[in-house]
C-alpha cells in the first residue's frame, strides 16, 4: 500500500511519520511505502478561478495544482492514496470539509483521497494521549490538561506549551518575541517526542480517531471502528 501525504508543516510531517512508523509495524504482513509533502503552512483557499497558478509554499494556495498532480499518478497505482491532512485553526469543521471536497470534486480528482482534519491544530492530537506526553516528558505538568476541552475550538498548542516547555507558554512566547520561528521549532520537537511514544490506538482526539480509522481502512478495508 502507497500513501502519499499532503501536510501542511514540517511539525505535522514529524508525527504522521512516527504514526506511520508504527503502524508499519502493527501491520508487519503488508508493505507500507508512504512519501510526505510538507508545505510552509496552511494559506487559503482561492475564491475564485485563477488562470495563472503558481506555488506559493501554502498548502491551501498549492491545493488545487497538487490534487491534479498526485490524482493523476496515482490513478494509475494499485493500492494508493492521497492523504492531506491539515487543521481547522478556527473555521467550522463541516463548512471547511465542504470547501475541501469541492475542491477535490472541480479538480476531478479520481485516485482514492481522504481530508484529515485535525481539529482545532496537530497539538490536539498530542493531546489527546496523556500516557505519551508524560512517557516523552516525565516532569510535564498534566495537571494543565484540565483546562483544555479535547478537540475544541481554543487554545491548544498553547496548553501543550504550559504542560511541556519550561515555564509554560509565557515563556516561550516572550523567547520567541514575535518570530513564529522559535514557536515552530518548539512544535517540531513535541512533535518527534511526543510522536515517539504515541499510542496508535489510545488516542481521546476524535480527529485523530478519524485519520487513524482512515489508515486502517486502506490497510484493512472494512475493519472495525477503532
Amino acid at each position: 500500500m502507497f500513501f502519499q501525504f499532503l501536510i501542511e508543516d514540517r511539525s505535522t510531517n514529524i508525527l504522521v511519520d512516527h504514526v506511520m512508523q508504527k503502524l508499519t509495524k502493527q501491520h508487519m504482513e503488508k508493505e507500507i511505502v508512504w512519501n510526505v509533502k510538507h508545505f510552509g503552512g496552511i494559506g487559503h483557499l482561492s475564491k475564485k478561478g485563477s488562470v495563472l497558478e503558481r506555488k506559493t509554499g501554502k498548502l491551501l494556495n498549492d491545493l488545487p495544482m497538487f490534487l491534479r498532480a498526485f490524482g493523476k499518478v496515482l490513478q494509475s497505482m494499485e493500492d494508493s492514496a492521497l492523504i492531506i491532512v491539515l487543521d481547522n485553526d478556527q473555521r467550522d469543521v463541516r463548512k471547511f470539509r465542504q470547501e475541501l471536497e469541492n475542491t477535490a470534486i472541480s479538480n476531478i480528482v479520481l485516485c482514492d483521497y481522504v481530508f484529515c482534519v485535525a481539529v482545532k491544530e496537530m497539538e490536539a492530537w498530542l493531546l489527546g494521549d496523556p500516557g505519551a506526553i508524560r512517557e516523552a516528558y516525565p516532569d510535564a505538568k498534566i495537571q494543565f490538561l484540565k483546562r483544555y476541552e479535547q478537540d475544541g475550538i481554543c487554545d491548544t498548542w498553547e496548553v501543550l506549551a504550559d504542560i511541556v516547555y519550561p515555564h509554560g507558554y509565557q515563556k516561550l512566547k516572550k523567547k520567541a518575541g514575535g518570530n513564529y520561528t522559535e514557536i515552530g521549532k518548539a512544535k517540531c520537537e513535541w512533535a518527534d517526542k511526543i510522536g515517539k511514544c504515541l499510542h496508535l490506538y489510545e488516542n481521546r482526539s476524535p480527529s485523530y480517531q478519524y485519520f487513524i480509522r482512515e489508515l486502517e481502512n486502506r490497510l484493512i478495508p472494512d475493519c472495525p471502528q477503532l
